[in-house]
């Protein structure tokens, strides 16, 4: 399996606020992405959004200022690394008005 796994900065954001934004957003960013039928589970305590599917499987957790994305994707799914690297940036910019 292929691993991926980045930090994006969220300046001046909260864990809770950006906890709240994720997993809010996750089921329409996956619904975009070629992962298939996917579960969600969301922990509130951990500020932590799993998801898996039979093409990747991956967890986001907020802290302060910051969200850590872990994505393992399977082999037919590997091809897909780099545009799940430019999707997941170009949502959470959108989402928090990130002007890089």
């Amino acid at each position: 399996m292929a691993k991926f796994s980045k930090n994006f900065s969220i300046p001046g954001k909260s864990a809770d606020l950006i906890y709240t934004a994720v997993s809010g957003g996750i089921e329409h960013f996956l619904n975009k992405t070629p992962v298939g039928s996917h579960q969600v589970t969301r922990n509130d305590s951990s500020k932590q959004v799993a998801f898996k599917s039979s093409m990747a499987s991956g967890t986001l957790t907020a802290v302060e200022g910051e969200l850590q994305v872990e994505i393992s994707l399977s082999l037919l799914a590997t091809p897909f690394k780099s545009k799940l690297d430019e999707g997941v940036t170009q949502w959470l910019n959108k989402t928090f008005a990130i002007h890089s």
